[in-house]
């Protein structure tokens, strides 16, 4: 950590970070231990509709983990370290699929649906192979949403975790809705620009016309990045502006507060919000041209432009309208690489070509991460320059000063 602490003291707040938070081994190294495998990050890795069989798995890979989610022949969920409890050899190679039996490609030892070893040969007789099944790693299901925790320690309680964020969570039912669509984005960053990126709504007025023509211009300045992250003249005068149909939402037993991160649970690693607020220019839904692309989802009865935006920490984000919903996994693959996962949500009984086009919900984000992708990657190569110095930051980018202040504490509550 003395390499941190010596950068951190090159720090300046009001600018980026200086050029070798992005490009030191050891740090990142760091990272990943103080930050992403830590005990208070429970992390939305996918739906349950993904595997509905028994057998069915997937793969979820970061950096150097590999974590098999898997359903049991009981029709539980489980989640197992990709590694072979004889010489730690991979035991699943493809993303996903469906299997009976788990076989490692290196000697077959073999491993059931619910991570018994079920055969090893030739072993000595005093062996036993209830003593080396796969190792199990931290799994919860949320409303159909499927949360991992890579902590080698005790996770923190999960139910205490989701509480804040269930009243925007559960307007949506997650857990009657299915997959209609997902598409990755490998980025060559490091993670953080990507984080930094999904901070602002500075970029989105050059970069993101498509997003900018939907929202009304006062929810890109002001919201865009998250309450807060504007001047506060600015931002209540939106709010002020919104305060009809916040109204209109509390009649219909719509949830309206913002959940912002209290000090208490900042200082101990915690990063969530939620908020819900209206699309504007009399749009329903993020669309092409802001009209429904599928069928009403959850409890609504009928469309009001709403759009939650729910963040379970810095690498897990929902957004969702009324009529599909959007999960957004970050993960970083090595120092200079991260991987970008959109999952679109629909309605569970609504029809592929019928109730919804996949290239209609999917335009505006998959257009917004494309543009995304290649400004993150730019700014990575031009960081590399041996010309680089910190630069100041605008008004309205607050919201990576709060992401800088939150990496810090992290940094240091895990030591």
């Amino acid at each position: 950590m003395k390499e941190f602490n010596d950068l951190l003291d090159n720090y300046t707040e009001g600018k980026t970070l200086p050029q070798e938070f992005y490009t030191n081994e050891n740090i990142f190294s760091e990272e990943m231990n103080r930050i992403y495998f830590q005990k208070f990050n429970w992390l939305m890795v996918d739906h349950v509709t993904r595997i509905p069989n028994p057998g069915d798995y997937f793969l979820f890979n970061v950096e150097k983990e590999s974590i098999i989610v898997i359903r049991g022949r009981d029709q539980e969920v489980r989640a197992f370290y990709n590694v072979c409890t004889h010489r730690g050899s991979r035991v699943c190679l493809e993303d996903e699929g469906s299997k009976k039996l788990l076989v490692c490609p290196y000697h077959a030892w073999s491993y059931d649906t619910e991570g018994n070893l079920k055969a090893a040969r030739y072993m000595p007789d005093d062996f036993d192979p209830k003593q080396s099944g796969l190792r199990p790693c931290y799994i919860k299901i949320y409303e159909g949403l499927i949360f991992l925790n890579l902590t080698q320690d005790q996770p923190i309680n999960f139910d205490d975790f989701i509480q804040p964020l269930k009243p925007m969570l559960d307007i949506h039912k997650t857990s009657k809705s299915k997959i209609a669509l997902r598409k990755k984005y490998p980025t060559a960053a490091n993670f953080k620009l990507v984080l930094e990126n999904f901070s602002e709504c500075y970029h989105c007025v050059p970069q993101h016309p498509e997003l900018c023509s939907i929202h009304e211009k006062d929810w890109v300045y002001t919201m865009g990045g998250g309450v807060g992250t504007a001047p506060k003249k600015e931002t209540d005068e939106y709010l002020k502006k919104i305060e009809p149909w916040v109204e209109d939402c509390k009649k219909r037993g719509l949830p309206t507060e913002t959940y912002l991160e209290t000090n208490e649970f900042r200082e101990k690693g915690f990063s969530r919000y939620a908020d819900r607020t209206p699309i504007g220019n009399g749009h329903l839904s993020q669309t092409r041209d802001g009209t429904p692309a599928s069928t009403l989802m959850g409890t609504f009865k009928e469309f009001d432009g709403g759009l939650t935006q729910t963040a379970f920490n810095q690498f897990s984000i929902c957004y969702f309208t009324n009529d599909f919903g959007i999960m957004f996994s970050f993960k970083p693959q090595s120092i200079s690489e991260t991987e970008v996962e959109l999952i679109w949500l629909v309605d569970q009984n609504a029809k592929e070509n019928i109730d919804y086009n996949v290239d209609d919900i999917s335009y505006i984000w998959h257009t917004t991460t494309l543009a995304d992708t290649r400004i993150i990657e730019n700014n990575h190569k031009g960081l590399m320059s041996r010309s680089f110095e910190p630069g100041v930051l605008s008004k309205t980018e607050t919201g990576i000063t709060y992401f800088y202040n939150w990496y810090f504490n992290c940094m240091n509550i895990s030591r």
